[in-house]
């Protein structure tokens, strides 16, 4: 009598291959988070995706896409993303007069002062920021000279300068379309990596990536060890 085989069922893709899937797909340079931080951070993968989010951001997106000059329009957008898609509650998102004054940098020889944007700060200690944000226009390339300034410098350069100055570790540049992450540690090399909105609907494991890393949960919601901060530090141990 024949021997009954038993049919193999599909292996399921390895937690590093599926790292390694949207690693492939985020632009970086310079130092960023490695394969076994990753893993033991997400051992079953980056965190669920979310059709909610994904419906709210293609709307906001494509209102964005037709409007994208328009300052309220580009504000709104980028505040979007922090609040919806990143779960950033408004108490943590500081600006204009809530910016805690030890977050401007003078840059004597060339006759500026930098400061962010908007900061996103400690809820249990608000003179704390944690994460730095830049707003450019829609045309300005981040890895190009800021038109009409003094300082001949690209968005990214400015905020790598601002961080050292300010003694924050992460900043975020945007011109609404691409997302840069600036890790800028003081006396480390400086790593880079950009996301891009309309990837995030075409390769939604861009967005899972994106808010895996970068939402108010990873920064208030888990272990000291576990911070977006203390991955950047295991991961620069082990490489």
């Amino acid at each position: 009598m024949a021997a009954t085989r038993t049919a193999t069922r599909p292996r399921p893709p390895s937690n590093a291959r599926h790292h390694a899937e949207w690693l492939s797909l985020v632009e970086t340079s310079g130092p960023f988070h490695s394969m076994p931080v990753l893993q033991r951070i997400f051992p079953q993968g980056l965190d669920a995706h979310d059709p909610e989010h994904t419906g709210t951001l293609r709307l906001a997106f494509d209102e964005w896409e037709t409007d994208r000059d328009d300052p309220a329009i580009h504000n709104a957008w980028v505040r979007l993303v922090l609040s919806e898609i990143l779960e950033m509650p408004d108490e943590v998102i500081s600006e204009g007069q809530t910016l805690p004054p030890s977050l401007e940098a003078r840059i004597a020889e060339h006759g500026e002062t930098l400061r962010p944007d908007l900061a996103i700060t400690d809820p249990d200690d608000p003179g704390k920021a944690r994460l730095l944000v830049q707003i450019l226009p829609s045309g300005q390339d981040l890895d190009k000279p800021v038109e009409g300034l003094r300082w001949k410098a690209s968005p990214a350069t400015r905020m790598m300068e601002l961080l050292h100055a300010t003694d924050v570790r992460l900043g975020l540049v945007t011109n609404g379309e691409r997302w840069m992450l600036v890790h800028a540690p003081r006396g480390e090399t400086t790593g880079y990596a950009s996301w891009y909105a309309s990837l995030w609907l075409e390769e939604q494991i861009t967005l899972r990536a994106f808010r895996s890393l970068l939402s108010a949960r990873r920064f208030f919601g888990v272990a000291g060890g576990d911070t977006i901060e203390a991955m950047y530090t295991e991961s620069a141990a082990n490489q």
